[in-house]
């Protein structure tokens, strides 16, 4: 298994189509509040293992990771494929290369 990176294109088309069950934001909180991408939840990078439960309810379904440039995504991906996770998605680039709408 491996994670999957996705250009901010089919981001967009994917979120517009409710095929992500879950999206999340690994920047800070401030961050997050400044701007995020559509129905993402903020679980910061240094946070992931505390959520493994809650995130385990989507085990099977697929889920988007993004950060601002695209590395800790990655890097959480990975950390979630080998706790069982299987349908993991980066947004390459991060969210600094996101050319579609944002949430305020």
């Amino acid at each position: 298994m491996k994670v999957n990176k996705l250009n901010s294109k089919i981001v967009s088309e994917k979120i517009k189509n409710n095929e992500f069950k879950l999206i999340i934001d690994l920047r800070s909180k401030d961050s997050y509040l400044i701007s995020h991408l559509p129905g993402a939840i903020n679980i910061p990078t240094n946070e992931i293992n505390d959520y493994l439960d809650y995130i385990r309810s989507v085990t099977n379904e697929d889920i988007l990771l993004y950060c601002n440039a695209g590395s800790q995504s990655m890097t959480v991906g990975k950390v979630l494929l080998i706790n069982g996770f299987n349908n993991i998605y980066s947004l390459a680039n991060g969210i600094k290369s996101y050319n579609y709408e944002l949430y305020k």
